[in-house]
C-alpha cells in the first residue's frame, strides 16, 4: 500500500482518493509544527502573497474528511522527524526515537492509515480456541460457558488444547466433548509443546472459521462479555477486538497487585510503541479475522516463539498489518479453582524482549 503525499494533491484529487473506495488508504501530512514553517520558508503563505500555491492540510483535516467518506483511522505515526537528511544515523535509533510521544507530535511528516468501514452480518463459521492446563476444577464453569455459547447463531467450532496437565483435565474435556458434540463441532487435542502461545498456535492451525476467538479455560473473563465481543468481531474483518479487564472494577483477588501494575505499565508501553491506546495488554480473550491470521502466518510472526503468551504478538502485528485495535470492556472475576499458569518475573522479562524487538522495528 503506497503512501500518498497530501501536499501534492489538488482538491479534486484528495476527494478522489476517498471516492475510490479502496479498503485501506495511507496518507502523509506535514506535522502541525512544521506545516506553517514549510510554507513560510517557500514564501507560500498569505503573509507574503495574495493566494497560496499548495493546500494547507493537517491531520485533523484528513480525519474529518475520512469520517465523511466512511473511513476510520487505524493509527498515525511519525514518518520523518525533520526535513534534514539523517542517513548516517542507524535505522534502529531512528525507529526508537520517532516513537517517543513528544517527538511524534513535533515530527516533520506524519503518516495516517485508514480503513473503509463496512458492517456486514456474517453467518460464517466461528472458531474458538480454549487452551486448558490443570483446569479440572473448572468443569462446571466450562459447562456453563458451553451452554451460553449456544446463543450464538453462527456455527461454532470449539477447539480445546490440553496442555499436558498434572490433573485429569484431558479426561474432563473428553466428557465435555461427548456431552456437547450435538451442539458444536468440538475438537480436543493434546499440546505437543508447552506454553500458552504454542497452545493457541496449535489450535488455530487446525481451525476452519472466518472469525477466530481465544477464550481462557479458567473463565475469569465473563463469558457473556466474551460472546458479545465475538459477535461484534464478525461484522468487519479489519479489526482486532482486544478485551480489557482494567476498565471496570474487577472482583477482589482477580488480579494480584504486582500483576496489575505490570499489566498497566506494559499497556502504556505498547500504546507508545504502536501509537494506539491499549487498556489491557495481557487479557487472554481476543477476537480477530482469518484474514489477519493469514497475514501473521505469512510474515512468520504467528509461529515465532519469542512471545510466551501471544498477546503482544497479536497486538503488535495488528498495528503492523493495519488492523484497527478496539478495546472491549469485560468483567473480570477471581479464579474459582487452580492457579495461573505463568511465571511473573521470567515471563515479564520475555515480554520486555518482545517490546524491544518491535521498538527498534519500523512498525
Amino acid at each position: 500500500m503506497k503512501s500518498i503525499n497530501t501536499w501534492d494533491l489538488t482538491n479534486s484529487e484528495l476527494h478522489n482518493v476517498f471516492k475510490s473506495s479502496d479498503e485501506f488508504i495511507k496518507l502523509r501530512v506535514r506535522g502541525n509544527t512544521w506545516e506553517p514553517i514549510t510554507r513560510w520558508l517557500t514564501l507560500d503563505s498569505r503573509v507574503f502573497r495574495e493566494t497560496t500555491n499548495r493546500a494547507r492540510i493537517t491531520l485533523c483535516d484528513i480525519e474529518s474528511l475520512a469520517e465523511i467518506y466512511n473511513y476510520r483511522p487505524i493509527r498515525w505515526k511519525a514518518k520523518k522527524l525533520t526535513p534534514l537528511k539523517a542517513n548516517l544515523i542507524p535505522i534502529e535509533f531512528k525507529n526508537i526515537f520517532r516513537k517517543f510521544p513528544l517527538v511524534k507530535v513535533l515530527a516533520y511528516e506524519i503518516e495516517i492509515t485508514l480503513y473503509k468501514y463496512t458492517e456486514v452480518i456474517s453467518n460464517n463459521l466461528i472458531s474458538i480456541v480454549i487452551p486448558a492446563r490443570n483446569e479440572e476444577g473448572n468443569k462446571e464453569l466450562l459447562i456453563t460457558a458451553l451452554n451460553k455459547l449456544k446463543q450464538v447463531s453462527n456455527d461454532l467450532e470449539i477447539i480445546f488444547v490440553e496442555g499436558n496437565s498434572k490433573d485429569n483435565t484431558f479426561n474432563m474435556l473428553e466428557k465435555l466433548k461427548e456431552i456437547f458434540s450435538d451442539s458444536f463441532d468440538i475438537k480436543l487435542i493434546k499440546q505437543t509443546s508447552k506454553g500458552k502461545k504454542n497452545a493457541v498456535v496449535e489450535g488455530f492451525n487446525m481451525s476452519k472459521g472466518n472469525t477466530l476467538a481465544i477464550i481462557d479455560s479458567d473463565m475469569t473473563v465473563d463469558i457473556d462479555d466474551s460472546i458479545d465481543a465475538i459477535k461484534q468481531a464478525t461484522k468487519n474483518e479489519n479489526i482486532l477486538i482486544n478485551c480489557s479487564r482494567t476498565i471496570f472494577p474487577m472482583e477482589k483477588d482477580a488480579m494480584r497487585w504486582a500483576n496489575y501494575i505490570g499489566n498497566r505499565c506494559f499497556a502504556i508501553l505498547l500504546s507508545i510503541i504502536i501509537n494506539t491506546p491499549i487498556s489491557d495488554s495481557l487479557c487472554g480473550t481476543k477476537v480477530f479475522s482469518r484474514k489477519f491470521f493469514n497475514l501473521m502466518k505469512k510474515n512468520g510472526s504467528w509461529d515465532s516463539k519469542l512471545d510466551p503468551f501471544g498477546d503482544f504478538t497479536i497486538i503488535f502485528e495488528a498495528a503492523n498489518n493495519s488492523m484497527k485495535i478496539l478495546n472491549y470492556p469485560v468483567r473480570y472475576y477471581a479464579r474459582k479453582s487452580g492457579a495461573p499458569n505463568i511465571s511473573r518475573w521470567i515471563d515479564g522479562l520475555k515480554l520486555l524482549r518482545v517490546c524491544w524487538v518491535y521498538m527498534i522495528s519500523e512498525i
